[in-house]
């Protein structure tokens, strides 16, 4: 993982030189790449270039070393730790645009309402760039779910996903419903100990 980070750093200074009409084509011209090559190594690098660069543009947020090697973990599959005030939000958004961008239907599970509305609104200026489009689960709420899990990306707490997911079986049996084939892609938890991480290997 640490060989990427010269790489990402060389692409993010061709985009850090370029105006913001230029950087929308340019991400609309990566877009149709990253869709049919999916995660390579090559389109996850420049994915996370265009996505430093927005934050930064968007945000005033450059992501760090930390924060980019956090986020090729967990598109590896890994459980990426963070320290308190290492940037956990908008390292989930590198690896949450990659996915999405690539196809990969993308949740980002946190612990409360709070945070899952917080994290989005955070990142949604990025998301928005990128052309993605996202979602937001919140307890009070469930008119209109079916269309906010269809996002590509969705942020809702642990609780709520589960429900949704008992309430999808229940209803449907041994039938498959959107949230039961969109929870086979891509999803990120916010804060994850020992009793998450074995629940997430059954």
């Amino acid at each position: 993982m640490y060989r990427a980070l010269p790489r990402i750093e060389a692409l993010g200074r061709d985009y850090a030189g370029i105006a913001e009409v230029e950087l929308v084509e340019r991400v609309a011209a990566f877009r149709p790449v990253m869709r049919r090559g999916g995660l390579t190594q090559t389109n996850i690098e420049r994915c996370f270039a265009i996505v430093r660069e927005i934050s930064w543009r968007k945000l005033g947020l450059r992501h760090h070393n930390v924060q980019i090697l956090g986020g090729l973990a967990m598109l590896d599959g890994r459980v990426a730790e963070m320290a308190t005030g290492e940037g956990k939000t908008i390292t989930a958004g590198l690896a949450a645009s990659a996915a999405a961008l690539a196809g990969t239907p993308v949740h980002i599970i946190t612990v409360n309402d709070y945070l899952a509305a917080r994290d989005l609104a955070t990142l949604k200026p990025v998301y928005d760039f990128l052309g993605l489009t996202t979602g937001l689960i919140q307890s009070g709420d469930r008119a209109g779910r079916p269309q906010v899990y269809a996002s590509d990306i969705v942020y809702a707490s642990n609780k709520e996903v589960a429900f949704d997911y008992l309430r999808d079986r229940m209803a449907l049996g041994q039938r498959t419903g959107l949230l039961h084939r969109k929870l086979s892609g891509f999803g990120q938890a916010g804060s994850a100990n020992s009793q998450t991480v074995m629940r997430g290997l059954h």
